[in-house]
């Protein structure tokens, strides 16, 4: 029986495509922490977490990260197995990358995908695609929260056409276990009612209404939660959350659109002229519409993004309506969410946009088949062949790129190390990057891990404010030689050692005492 054939995949067959993908993923996980040791600057956050748990600080750790469960996991796994926090935190996000994987294929297979094809197709994109590889070296809570959300998003593909509450219920408990890792998976968690709705309804026409109000209520509490989480003077006490919401919900609107209206203004006086100002709001929403943009095409990557859309204007579909439904629902809830962060911050990291552009990949393994099935090699002409390689080897690399996300970051490692046989009490070590400290052995020291250079500057000469520090530590990029002589200038001496890779950052220190 050939491997892409359009019979159903029996369950061998599955199995052995799921365990591949699982090999795949230790193999890759495997890789991309052998090219890149160093840990990311949001780990050094959930290694402290960590620590809290440890000398059961449980107020401590709350206090180092708001959303504390995945420092509480690397506790756990490194008491479990007699790891440092930093491996803990390596060997958890191996696990959840891979699973996320192997969810991937079994999502496609819920969504309709059920033959040898389709199977194949979605464990190549699993495989294959930057979103599950990108960020294996790093350690983030994001790996957990996308595994979870994909266990909750095939319950929900499952539940279509079936009465019982098994896959209902299987939704609500992914979710919960979702929200512990990002606040994100509490819009759906609160949503799960109406999604589970919109799978199991029947027919074309209110169905669609439950699509607008999904997105409808997701923006709502996009809008509460932003509020908590970013807004200023955020948090929302329980017992007003309960009693009165649209309280809530009509405070969080007020304070966003303050935010915003505090936007536009200095947009109108530091950017634009008197004869300008006019534009301030159209420049605004462009710029968060070229932010949502561009950070959810870096994620997706361009050459798959084509591949979408080419779909999508073919006319691939899921085999089910409610299952297009659901698919249309969670982009929507995907985007409406990221578009009230990015109102408020005017900045959207490229992982954040994670579990919608993976979202989005349930439909590739439908539109290769489409285009496989449609168009033979052999009937395409030289401009098409042309055309068709140019996409192939530009996808191609961007899967490769996928794996050779590195930080570039070795010489702050080398200098941390070095800086850790020195500065061995509290207080002795200042610098601009919390990761040196953690090599250094001072991470704890919080009132001597200052990024911004001005504060340093006027720290270090003007308020004495660390005057028994006997380092100063600060990282720069390549470009940044203006920043090395005015530390230079500041301190009146060059720096005693400077830690510089082939690649990457560089690292000056500054011996304070001599």
């Amino acid at each position: 029986m050939s491997l892409l054939s359009d019979t159903p995949a029996e369950r061998r067959f599955v199995g052995t495509t799921m365990l591949l993908c699982a090999l795949a993923g230790m193999v890759t996980s495997a890789w991309c922490l052998y090219i890149d040791d160093v840990v990311n600057s949001d780990a050094v956050e959930y290694i402290r977490a960590a620590e809290k748990f440890a000398s059961r600080d449980w107020a401590g750790a709350f206090t180092v990260h708001q959303w504390p469960f995945f420092p509480f996991l690397m506790w756990l796994v490194a008491a479990a197995f007699g790891l440092s926090f930093e491996h803990a935190g390596d060997l958890l996000n191996t696990v959840f990358f891979t699973a996320s994987s192997m969810l991937f294929v079994l999502v496609v297979r819920a969504f309709g995908g059920i033959s040898r094809r389709l199977t194949v197709f979605a464990a190549l994109v699993a495989v294959l695609h930057p979103a599950f590889n990108e960020y294996r070296a790093f350690i983030i809570r994001d790996a957990g929260y996308l595994a979870f959300y994909l266990a909750a998003l095939f319950c929900l593909a499952r539940s279509v056409g079936e009465s019982g509450f098994r896959y209902p219920l299987g939704v609500l408990a992914a979710l919960v276990l979702a929200s512990l890792f990002r606040i994100e998976g509490a819009v759906f968690l609160f949503s799960a009612p109406l999604l589970i709705a919109t799978a199991r309804s029947s027919g074309a026409g209110s169905p669609w209404m439950r699509v607008v109000l999904l997105v409808s209520s997701a923006a709502v509490l996009a809008v509460v939660l932003g509020w908590w989480l970013i807004a200023p003077n955020g948090g929302v006490p329980a017992d007003t959350a309960v009693s009165t919401p649209l309280d809530v919900v009509g405070s969080a609107w007020h304070q966003i659109t303050s935010s915003v209206s505090h936007k536009i203004t200095v947009l109108r006086t530091e950017f634009l002229g008197p004869y300008a100002e006019e534009y301030a709001w159209a420049l605004f929403i462009f710029a968060v519409v070229m932010i949502l943009v561009s950070a959810t095409l870096s994620q997706l990557t361009i050459p798959w993004a084509l591949l979408v859309m080419g779909a999508l204007g073919f006319g691939v579909r899921f085999p089910e309506k409610a299952r297009n439904r659901i698919w249309l629902s969670l982009v929507g809830m995907h985007l409406a969410i990221l578009l009230v962060f990015v109102v408020i911050k005017l900045f959207l990291a490229s992982r954040y946009p994670l579990a919608l552009t993976v979202t989005i990949l349930i439909l590739v393994p439908m539109a290769l088949e489409r285009l496989t099935a449609r168009f033979k090699w052999a009937d395409l002409k030289l401009p098409a062949r042309v055309l068709v390689g140019f996409l192939l080897l530009w996808g191609a690399g961007e899967c490769v790129s996928g794996l050779d996300n590195v930080t570039r970051a070795r010489a702050v490692k080398d200098a941390g190390l070095w800086l850790g046989s020195q500065a061995t009490v509290a207080g002795s070590l200042v610098t601009n990057d919390r990761r040196l400290a953690y090599y250094a052995g001072r991470h704890g020291d919080l009132r001597f891990i200052e990024p911004r250079f001005k504060r340093l500057r006027l720290g270090l000469t003007k308020w004495k404010r660390w005057r028994k520090a006997s380092y100063f530590a600060v990282r720069l990029t390549r470009d940044q030689e203006a920043i090395e002589q005015m530390f230079t200038e500041v301190l009146g001496r060059s720096p005693e050692r400077i830690f510089v890779r082939e690649v990457g950052d560089r690292v000056l220190v500054y011996n304070l005492k001599h």
